[in-house]
C-alpha cells in the first residue's frame, strides 16, 4: 500500500492499478489460509451491489472497456475485500505495532526518491497550484495523499511513546522531513486529511480517556516545544514556497493575489465541484443501476469543459456509476458499519484508532477518490480488535 507511488514515480509499475491488485492477492491469502468463525458476510452483499454497473461499462475498444471497469471497480472491491479480511480480527498491540512500523518503511523510499528528482534547492514557486516537481515529477494529490499517510503514523506512534527509529529525535527528524515534503506540493488534501484525522482522534483520546488527560498535563512544556518546533517547520516551508503556500490553504488563486480580485481558481476544492456536479447529473438520469464504470466522465465534460476527468471524489462516483445500488453501499459501509463497530467497542483506545484510519480512508476518498490502494485498505484496517491489555 505505501509503495505504490515509489514504484509508480520510478516507472517500475507492472499495470497502474498493481498496488490495489497486489493488496488484493495479499488479502485473498490470508483469508483463505486464515480461519475464522464470524464470516462478515455484509461485505458480500457490498461486494455484489458493485457487480452490476460492469456490464453497462463500453468503448468502441474492447481493451478500453476493460480499463474503464478496473480503473474504477478495483477500488471498492479492494475496500470490500479489506473489510472482509479485518472485520473483528482480534490482533495483539504488539503486533498491531509491527505491522504498522512495516507500513511506515515506504515513507523513507518515498522521500529519498523524491528528494533526488527535485531537491528543495531546485523547486521554483510562481503559482498557486499543485506543484508536480515537488512532487517528484508526478501527480501532487497522490503524493500528497501518502505523505500525509506517512506524517499521521509517525503521529500516532509518538502519541503511543513508540519509536520508530532508533531515537527519539530520529523521529521528529523524519515527521518535519514528511511535513515539508507533503506541504510543498502545494496538494492540500493528503495534509488536511492527516491533520483533521489526527485532530478528531486526540479529542476522542482527550474527552474519554482520564488517564491521557493526566499524562498530557504532565508533558505540557513538551507538547509546547513540539508545538514551537512544528510552528518553525511551516514557518519555514511558507518562506520557501515564498508565501504561496499560505495562500494556497487560503483557497486564494494566483490571479488573486497578483491583482486583488477573485478569479478562476479561488475555493478549496479546485474543480471538484464541478465534477462532483456532473456525477450528480448522471445520477438523476440514471437513478437505478447508473451509467456504468468510468461513464460519468462524459457527464463531468458538460460541466468541466472539453476533456473527460474522472471522478476526484469516490461517493458522487458511487452515485453516478452504480445508482441506487451505489447509494446502498455508501449506507451499509460509511454510516451503518462505522456507527456500529464505534459503540459496539467501549474501550476508549480502541475507538480512537478506529476513528484515525477510519477518517484518513474516508477523506482520502473525497479528495482523491480511489486511485491508490490505501483507503480501500486502511478502511479494512480500522475494524481491526486491538488486544490493548495496557488500557
Amino acid at each position: 500500500m505505501g509503495f505504490e507511488i515509489v514504484y509508480r514515480i520510478s516507472g517500475a509499475n507492472i499495470a497502474w492499478e498493481a498496488g490495489k491488485y497486489f493488496s488484493v492477492i495479499v488479502l485473498l491469502a490470508g483469508l483463505i489460509a486464515g480461519k475464522r468463525k464470524d464470516f462478515p458476510w455484509v461485505f458480500v452483499l457490498l461486494g455484489m451491489l458493485l457487480v452490476p454497473s460492469m456490464f453497462l461499462s463500453s468503448d468502441t475498444e474492447p481493451g478500453r472497456t476493460r480499463e474503464l471497469i478496473m480503473f474504477n471497480f478495483s477500488g471498492p472491491f479492494l475496500l470490500v475485500l479489506s473489510g472482509t479480511y479485518f472485520m473483528g480480527r482480534k490482533v495483539q498491540w504488539t503486533d498491531f505495532v509491527n505491522g504498522f512500523r512495516l507500513a511506515f518503511l515506504p515513507a523513507v523510499s518515498l522521500v529519498v526518491l523524491i528528494s533526488l528528482n527535485s531537491g528543495l534547492g531546485d523547486l521554483e514557486f510562481t503559482s498557486i497550484v499543485s506543484n508536480e516537481k515537488a512532487a517528484g515529477g508526478f501527480g501532487a494529490n497522490q503524493v500528497s495523499t501518502l505523505l500525509g499517510w506517512f506524517l499521521l503514523l509517525a503521529f500516532i506512534f509518538r502519541i503511543e511513546g513508540v519509536r520508530l527509529t532508533p531515537y527519539v529525535w530520529g523521529d521528529w527528524a523524519m515527521i518535519a522531513i514528511l511535513l515539508i515534503r507533503g506541504l510543498v506540493t502545494m496538494s492540500r488534501g493528503g495534509m488536511m486529511a492527516a491533520v483533521i484525522s489526527l485532530l478528531v482522534g486526540i479529542a476522542v483520546l482527550w474527552f474519554g480517556e482520564k488517564s491521557f488527560r493526566l499524562k498530557t498535563r504532565k508533558m505540557t512544556a513538551y507538547i509546547l516545544v513540539a508545538f514551537l518546533f512544528l510552528g518553525g517547520v511551516i514557518w519555514f516551508t511558507n518562506r520557501l514556497t515564498n508565501n504561496f503556500l499560505l495562500y494556497r490553504y487560503q483557497g486564494l488563486s494566483t490571479e488573486e493575489v497578483m491583482t486583488g480580485s477573485a478569479g478562476e481558481g479561488s475555493g478549496y476544492l479546485t474543480g471538484r465541484d464541478d465534477i462532483m456536479a456532473g456525477d450528480i447529473a448522471a445520477f438523476k438520469q440514471y437513478p437505478v443501476f447508473g451509467v456504468g464504470y468510468g461513464m460519468a466522465a462524459s457527464w463531468h465534460a458538460m460541466y468541466y469543459g472539453m476533456d473527460e476527468p474522472a471522478a476526484h471524489t469516490e461517493y458522487t462516483r458511487l452515485l453516478s456509476e452504480n445508482g441506487l445500488l451505489g447509494v446502498i453501499f455508501l449506507v451499509i459501509a460509511f454510516i451503518f458499519l462505522p456507527v456500529r463497530h464505534y459503540f459496539r467497542n467501549p474501550s476508549v483506545r480502541i475507538r480512537y484508532l478506529f476513528l484515525l484510519l477510519l477518517l484518513v480512508s474516508m477523506l482520502t476518498m473525497f479528495h482523491a477518490a480511489m486511485r491508490l490502494a490505501l483507503p480501500g485498505v486502511l478502511y479494512g484496517a480500522a475494524f481491526l480488535s486491538v488486544n490493548r491489555k495496557l488500557y
